[in-house]
């Protein structure tokens, strides 16, 4: 399929393991529920407002010579009442990689990854909701950290941090995938071709005077729970438990501002020889202290001079898209980590946050190399969102996640459990590249 020709921006560097992949990947999607029904002009409205301000969430990504560009896109950003959501990054979106979709009380925010990471779509979602009250009810929302129409342009917003090189101490080496993690049995199975999504709420306020009374984190505590709903599904399992938990590098990359790719992986363990018999207390401070670790500022660097140089070699070396994917499916050689909790912050808004019932995080990961237990979490109106996904059929480690929950007095409630799979990304199709 021909695509426009767009003017070229700079090189991505960011989006490389989502670009060269031997199966297109799938959309990455933020649902945001709504206490009343959508106005499609408004919400259009809203988009608008919102490219306005930040003119780069209109962009499309263009490849040339193997390599993807940023690209200027004038092509209309148009939101569409529909509960089917769109291959974005390609022509269905008008070649956008950010899309916008609703139906009744219900609006969907898709990527593609290769564009931009969750926090990045968060960006755009923050704004365009602050955008929509606004407009709709007719007064200036205060509008703390909210990119709105007249805030200042930031220094960075669009800095791809992976295009630089950065200095790491003299030697400095990591073994990252050195010690093996629990093997979920159920992730050998043929995968499913959906995901199970059970929603979990809990009040934030109520989560965290549980997280500080045990002198801990809510990623660290979450992933002592989970842990221990493992354990309660294999209690003869001696091998460590280990979480993959997706973190933001801006700020060890001094990329703060920026809404491109910025992230990366940290390894957090739960080693049963050392976790069994400590007090729970004692569990929780010690995950704290690992995962504050793990958040190394020399890791980030380290991981950022991999994906960029790699690409930065096989620039050079391979000018075409399918010379270089054997040399560039990471995604292909993925290790399994028992599971994913993936955190992705709140989101910002002001008193209309109350209007805000329901965030919910929603990817799909339907190879069997993929971690296939995720948690998502978001915190938006006073609530805790859980997201417990899966790729199988057993619900054995949802309900002793939640017997955790239970057992500890953590009040919640529990939505029915669903199905969903997002689409595909459209640009890679749409270009012929696979």
């Amino acid at each position: 399929m021909n695509q426009p020709d767009f003017k070229l921006k700079e090189k991505n560097y960011g989006g490389v393991a989502n670009f060269y992949c031997s199966k297109p990947s799938r959309a990455y999607v933020v649902e945001v529920g709504l206490s009343h029904d959508i106005k499609g002009d408004i919400l259009q409205e809203a988009v608008n407002a919102t490219l306005r301000r930040m003119p780069y969430c209109a962009d499309a990504l263009v490849e040339k010579n193997g390599d993807f560009y940023y690209a200027e896109n004038p092509l209309p950003f148009e939101v569409a009442e529909t509960e089917q959501l769109r291959r974005v990054g390609g022509a269905e979106t008008n070649w956008h990689c950010l899309d916008v979709t609703y139906w009744n009380d219900t609006a969907w925010f898709s990527m593609f990854h290769g564009f931009c990471d969750g926090l990045g779509l968060n960006l755009f979602i923050e704004a365009t909701l602050y955008n929509y009250f606004c407009i709709r009810d007719g007064k200036k929302y205060a509008a703390e950290g909210i990119r709105t129409p007249d805030s200042p342009v930031l220094p960075g917003e669009e800095l791809d941090p992976f295009a630089k090189e950065y200095e790491l101490p003299e030697g400095y080496k990591i073994d990252f995938f050195g010690e093996k993690y629990l093997h979920l049995p159920e992730i050998d199975e043929r995968p499913l071709d959906y995901m199970y999504g059970v929603p979990v709420q809990v009040k934030e306020d109520a989560f965290m005077r549980f997280v500080k009374e045990n002198k801990s984190t809510p990623v660290a505590m979450l992933h002592v729970l989970l842990a221990n709903a493992v354990q309660s599904v294999h209690p003869d399992n001696a091998q460590t438990v280990g979480a993959l938990v997706p973190a933001s590098y801006r700020r060890h990359l001094n990329a703060e501002n920026t809404f491109k790719n910025c992230s990366g992986a940290l390894r957090l363990p739960y080693r049963i020889a050392e976790m069994s018999g400590l007090p729970f207390e004692e569990q929780a401070q010690r995950s704290r202290a690992l995962l504050k670790q793990a958040n190394d500022e020399n890791l980030a660097r380290f991981f950022t001079n991999a994906m960029g140089g790699a690409l930065r070699k096989v620039s050079s070396a391979i000018p075409n898209y399918a010379g270089r994917l054997p040399y560039l499916d990471f995604k292909k050689n993925s290790n399994n980590e028992t599971y994913m909790i993936d955190y992705v912050g709140s989101l910002k808004a002001g008193e209309y946050g109350r209007e805000i019932v329901r965030t919910k995080y929603m990817a799909t990961n339907t190879e069997n190399h993929f971690s296939t237990v995720t948690l998502y979490i978001s915190a938006t109106g006073g609530f805790f969102h859980f997201e417990i996904v899966r790729a199988f059929e057993s619900s054995a480690y949802v309900d002793a996640f939640l017997e955790q929950l239970s057992r500890h007095g953590i009040a919640y409630a529990c939505e029915p459990e669903s199905r969903y799979v997002t689409p595909q990304n459209g640009l890679i199709t749409d270009l012929g590249l696979l």
